[in-house]
């Protein structure tokens, strides 16, 4: 449990103090898209009427193909979607009525995308 904890500070940590792209540091957990990334993305991006798979909407995110289209592999502050996530001018993403991501879920996208944002 402590080992988590500071597992999750480590990668808020990382989030707050960056503001060059720098190089993953091998005590950070390996963030997995199958694992970590996906299910973040379902169940606050994809929402019918957001990203999802319905035909009207913007673009589909349920896919790696399409998701991998917004970001920079190992640049973070490069990448579209972690911009959007942290920069979204109308607020927060996701808008209201949802809840917004949470630091821990930024923070994963964040590494997943330093450590070139694998599909594994």
């Amino acid at each position: 449990m402590l080992k988590l904890l500071l597992s999750a500070l480590l990668l808020i940590g990382v989030v707050y103090s960056c503001t060059t792209t720098v190089e993953p540091d091998a005590t950070v957990p390996t963030v997995s898209y199958l694992k970590d990334i996906a299910p973040i993305i379902a169940a606050n991006c994809a929402q019918p009427g957001c990203h999802g798979a319905e035909r009207t909407e913007k673009f589909n995110l349920l896919s790696y193909s399409e998701l991998s289209r917004l970001v920079t592999p190992n640049k973070p502050h490069n990448s579209e979607l972690y911009n959007v996530i942290r920069l979204y001018e109308g607020g927060v993403m996701p808008p209201q009525p949802n809840d917004p991501l949470t630091d821990f879920q930024i923070a994963q996208i964040y590494v997943w995308i330093l450590q070139g944002a694998s599909d594994n």
